[in-house]
């Protein structure tokens, strides 16, 4: 195989990857897209409805540590095709099934399917990967969630104004099923390729350090780094998917607007977003430092928020609008830098695989509380105590890192002082 044919199977890997993970979000994120509609159809509350994601949640946190911790042991081929091509059979399952009380068992165990793939995904791509396309597939895998999103919630808008929102069932099984083959078809020829190449890369290339790592990386300052990163990724998806959840309702009921039109309003922020991992990882070009960069970032959401809740109050809906998309892009590009930009950046320090479960485990702690938390806080004290609330969390998280950088630089000087 010559350099040009090397070259293009490994682009060809990285679209692979790219098109599982935005597959996946049509088989995982189609009930938050039409959660208004099953609110409707199975007549229920906001609370009941938000049962379902967080069983979801609670399976896809747990299961991205599991998988994390033991994707080493997979066989990529398979385990990627087995969670695609289950998690199809639990959608046509729901698609054809109009008993409520089992939707939440059956997300639950979609949950835990779909948690095999990106620590899996990561764990290929840091391996297999030339030095030179680390930049360009974090880049590239960042934008999985936004058009993953995007692309359901505009199928969701489309079957609402049908009113036929368990096309959205229909949709994710047969998807998965046609990219589960593609996978299998693909998988082995790319993979030689590019390992091939990265054989071939130059070996001085290979032991560059990437520039946004620390120069020295002792295992407490790394661990506690990490550790810091998971609380700040808790806030980072429980507010990111609270708004992915919620914005049709806030929109319907502030706004007094359609099943279709709040969904379609909605798309804004998965469009937005798809920009957010650039812009993460040209912010982490200038902010190298990781707890900074999410510190920083929060406390700029905070003040959007306050936005949000000003345009809630005085009924402002272009504004609320306008100020949530901001939010969910700021939250959205963080969202990128830990999940993404820091596992693969960082190899050479650490098992990416691994910690790309564990830290999108911690993810999916926010998750959870995102869906049914805010939907019961919702229905007691409505969406302005909601928006107070994300406020609060901002305001936790940023604090909880400037508290770090505070006690490491004074760490620091005792250290110079011995």
């Amino acid at each position: 195989m010559n350099k040009a044919q090397s070259k293009s199977a490994t682009g060809l890997l990285i679209f692979l990857g790219w098109l599982v993970y935005t597959t996946s979000y049509l088989g995982k994120l189609n009930y938050s897209a039409n959660i208004t509609q099953i609110i409707d159809f199975y007549q229920i509350n906001k609370a009941e409805a938000g049962i379902v994601p967080t069983f979801f949640f609670f399976s896809y946190g747990i299961g991205q540590v599991v998988n994390g911790m033991l994707c080493r042991k997979y066989n990529i081929k398979w385990t990627i095709f087995t969670s695609l091509f289950l998690s199809a059979v639990i959608n046509f399952i729901i698609a054809v099934s109009t008993d409520f009380s089992c939707v939440k068992w059956l997300w639950l165990a979609n949950g835990f399917l779909m948690s095999m793939l990106w620590p899996t995904l990561i764990r290929l791509l840091s391996e297999t990967l030339p030095e030179k396309y680390l930049g360009k597939s974090s880049v590239i895998m960042g934008t999985t969630v936004a058009a993953g999103t995007l692309i359901i919630y505009c199928l969701s808008s489309i079957y609402a104004a049908l009113n036929q929102f368990k096309l959205a069932f229909y949709t994710a099984t047969l998807v998965e099923i046609v990219v589960g083959i593609i996978w299998v078809l693909f998988y082995k020829k790319v993979v030689e390729a590019a390992k091939l190449e990265k054989e071939d890369e130059n070996p001085k290339k290979t032991e560059q350090k990437s520039e946004s790592e620390p120069k020295k990386n002792t295992a407490n300052t790394l661990l506690g780094m990490i550790s810091i990163l998971c609380f700040c990724a808790i806030g980072v998806n429980l507010i990111k998917d609270g708004l992915t959840t919620w914005v049709p309702s806030i929109l319907k009921e502030e706004g007094s607007m359609s099943d279709a039109v709040s969904i379609l309003l909605t798309l804004f922020l998965p469009m937005v977003a798809i920009c957010g991992n650039a812009f993460a990882l040209s912010m982490h070009k200038k902010i190298p430092d990781y707890v900074k960069h999410c510190m920083l970032v929060f406390i700029i959401a905070m003040g959007i928020i306050g936005i949000v809740i000003f345009g809630l109050v005085q009924k402002q809906v272009v504004l609320m609008l306008a100020g949530m998309v901001v939010v969910n892009f700021l939250i959205s590009s963080l969202n990128s830098l830990i999940t993404s930009i820091f596992p693969m950046y960082m190899r050479e320090h650490i098992d990416s695989g691994r910690w790309a479960g564990i830290l999108n485990g911690f993810c999916y702690i926010g998750s959870t509380i995102s869906s049914y938390g805010l939907g019961t806080i919702a229905d007691g004290y409505g969406w302005s105590t909601v928006f107070w609330f994300l406020f609060a969390v901002c305001a936790v998280v940023a604090g909880v890192c400037g508290g770090y950088m505070f006690f490491g630089v004074k760490c620091k000087r005792k250290m110079i002082k011995r």
